[in-house]
């Protein structure tokens, strides 16, 4: 089972990774914007597999952890370069000046060395005209940059839309996270009981804590309490009742599903039901040590079946409600890793938080419930890195968005780019060094829930 479900992560992300990284090459392509290079895998490279019609090479690399592409003319500030005059130079200018040694300077208007003027000289060697990212305009720059994401929201659309036209289930009840979305797949409890997904039954179902007074009293895990005193409460009314009965005895008309024996499992609860009268007296606190919860049961014949086109709209729809979730997911997680109310709502939120091997483990589980959850899970991890790539962290597409529209309104305010070509490099290496220090932490964590698990 572990090594079927680390065959289907790397499916998953590999299918994500190579439609991720294609759209952006096609964006790229679309705009005439030339790529150098489309890698499968990580480099160092082991082998060049090819080159298409427009010169892009296709490239084999050893590390197996994704696909990228290397579009020309990424990085802009490496051409922030001006004539005496102080006029921006394009690369044809470059060129020209270069050729006839002329002088060129850089942004601080000083003159460039030796070199420099070399390493330029090196850099035009890979020059194509009129087909650089930093040639096009801020909206076409901003669409290459956006194509990423994009498909993994078509992704996660389409893997939804596919589930509700041939049929599905929710997989869950959200009782964590506070939401007014319309998720179909993740409910909330008032939606699930609403849309008959669950079913509110007559009857608490008990949960005795160990050495209790209940326990002693022969009431077992999961006995449903029908009556107490011959009086039927609601779930609120039960602690007051009970409280009010200090040291007096009273009886608890319950319902117990009847245990059988089983081969493979040694017992398991069987469908028949007996019926049960206990004596007993609360203590001087008024309790009796239970773990109260409402008697649900899940409607197994429910699930939601679509024409294509609703399927189409209640999975795009899903897909924005799982992104409203992944966004309140959060909010919630900063607030209790930063701004916790006790020390355990810290601890309990960094352990909730995964990485790649979690994310493993989760899919691994995930097989037993079959295809379905399988693929409900690939889509909401989609969705997660929809999420994940916008936000505006250095090394993702959501910062690099960002650095572009701020590099831009610096051009038309001051007619030139603020923004340090060093000082840029150097926050890249900052936050790239953050994020593996912190991928080892998660790493650490995610290991550790699997040998306690």
């Amino acid at each position: 089972m572990v090594f079927l479900g680390i065959l289907a992560s790397f499916f998953i992300f590999s299918i994500m990774v190579v439609l991720h990284e294609l759209w952006h090459y096609s964006v790229a392509k679309f705009f005439g914007i030339h790529v150098d290079e489309f890698g499968l895998w990580i480099p160092p490279r082991a082998k060049k597999l090819w080159k298409n019609a427009s010169w892009t090479l296709f490239s084999l690399n050893w590390i197996p952890l994704g696909w990228f592409v290397k579009i020309a003319g990424e990085s802009e500030i490496s051409f922030e370069y001006f004539d005496k005059k102080g006029v921006k130079l394009s690369l044809e200018n470059i060129e020209t000046l270069l050729m006839k040694h002329d002088d060129i300077f850089d942004i601080k208007k000083e003159k460039i060395s030796k070199a420099e003027r070399k390493y330029l000289k090196a850099r035009l060697k890979n020059y194509h005209p009129g087909k650089n990212f930093f040639e096009k305009n801020i909206f076409q720059k901003s669409a290459v940059l956006l194509a990423g994401v994009i498909m993994n929201f078509l992704l996660a659309g389409v893997i939804f839309s596919s589930l509700f036209f041939v049929g599905v289930s929710p997989v869950g009840i959200n009782t964590f996270l506070p939401s007014s979305y319309d998720s179909k797949l993740i409910p909330t409890l008032s939606d699930a009981l609403e849309n008959w997904f669950i079913q509110e039954n007559p009857g608490i179902v008990l949960f005795p804590t160990p050495w209790s007074i209940a326990e002693k009293s022969w009431i077992m895990q999961e006995d449903i309490l029908i009556q107490i005193d011959w009086n039927t409460l609601g779930i609120d009314e039960i602690p007051q009742y009970i409280q009010s009965k200090k040291w007096e005895e009273i009886e608890l008309y319950i319902e117990r599903k009847t245990i059988c024996p089983s081969e493979n499992q040694g017992q398991e609860l069987c469908a028949t039901k007996e019926y049960k009268s206990i004596q007993l007296a609360p203590n001087s606190e008024g309790k009796i040590w239970s773990y109260l919860a409402p008697n649900y049961s899940i409607n197994n014949d429910f699930n939601y079946k679509y024409s294509l086109w609703n399927a189409i709209k209640y999975g795009f729809l899903e897909t924005y409600s799982q992104i409203q979730l992944t966004f309140s997911g959060l909010k919630l997680l900063w607030k209790n890793v930063f701004f916790p109310e006790t020390p355990e709502e810290r601890s309990e939120a960094i352990e909730k938080v995964s990485g790649p091997i979690g994310i493993v483990s989760l899919i691994t589980d995930s097989l037993a419930g079959g295809i379905m959850l399988l693929f409900i899970l690939w889509a909401i991890i989609s969705v997660n890195l929809w999420v994940f790539n916008l936000l505006p962290i250095p090394a993702l597409d959501g910062w690099r968005l960002l650095l572009l529209w701020i590099r831009s309104i610096f051009e038309i305010l001051f007619g030139k780019n603020e923004i340090s070509g060093k000082i840029e490099n150097l926050i890249h290496v900052i936050f790239f060094l953050l994020l593996i220090a912190l991928s080892l932490i998660i790493a650490y964590n995610d290991i550790i829930k699997i040998f306690l698990d």
